[in-house]
């Protein structure tokens, strides 16, 4: 597999890593400002790939800025790449750019978290919560704690996981990600989220009765399990067609 990558702060060269340990060949990294990328857009790199010698599938993994992967999604179609879309935050032009990556026929994975742990995670979570709701005796709240250079909050993995949970509680109709100076309503699954330091992502699922309390935690040391899931997705975009949401890889994986 030939791989562009798209962004080369921290998860870049932590992909790069990955790709390397895996076998596979980095044909371009493209970033506009970092030292060590080979291209300052994907129009060029793609221009330089086309000139030179290789076969086989070009895929490109990006985790970048939000304002550009509109632009970005359009230059791998017209490459004729295929793409795994990490980058968060562009949520506003989701249905705008998925229509459009799918009318030039691209194969592209995209979600918030690749984390193969975060998204084995979600998975115990919701069959936690499905056990417990079917009790009628458990509440249930999550709790996320992140470094303080964090941008978002909640994370978008802890909204993931909550919807997961929403889910499975009947009697939960809405996710409430605000810090609360009132009584919680029965109907409201809480969010908490604290921004300290230099923690890790941290997530915590409370299941919570009068008798007792359930809790699920998964916390991430680095971001290399970001890194390996983002690598495997690529490797399985390669056989797929269409656009697919991140859960669907990972369904795959974890059937």
């Amino acid at each position: 597999m030939r791989v562009v990558i798209v962004g080369y702060g921290q998860m870049g060269h932590e992909i790069e890593i990955v790709l390397r340990n895996r076998g596979h060949e980095i044909v371009g990294i493209v970033d506009p400002v970092k030292p060590g990328a080979s291209a300052l857009t994907v129009d060029e790199a793609a221009k330089a790939i086309a000139g030179s010698p290789g076969t086989g599938p070009v895929v490109a993994i990006e985790f970048a800025l939000p304002e550009g992967v509109a632009g970005n999604v359009a230059a791998y179609g017209r490459a004729g790449w295929s793409a795994v879309i990490g980058t968060t935050g562009w949520e506003d032009q989701k249905t705008e750019v998925l229509t459009n990556a799918a009318d030039t026929g691209m194969n592209l994975v995209y979600g918030s978290n690749f984390s193969v742990g975060a998204n084995l995670f979600v998975r115990l979570a919701r069959y936690a919560a499905r056990l417990s709701a079917r009790t009628g005796e458990y509440d249930a709240a999550l709790v996320e704690l992140h470094h303080r250079r964090k941008k978002d909050s909640p994370s978008g993995t802890a909204l993931m996981v909550a919807e997961a949970l929403k889910e499975e509680f009947p009697d939960k109709t809405e996710i409430q990600p605000e810090t609360l100076h009132r009584r919680v309503k029965p109907e409201e699954l809480h969010v908490i989220a604290g921004r300290v330091g230099s923690v890790p992502g941290t997530h915590t699922v409370i299941l919570d009765s009068v008798a007792d309390t359930v809790e699920l935690t998964h916390r991430a040391r680095s971001r290399q399990g970001f890194a390996v899931g983002a690598v495997q997705a690529a490797e399985w975009i390669t056989e797929q067609t269409g656009i697919h949401p991140v859960e669907a890889f990972f369904d795959d994986m974890f059937q």
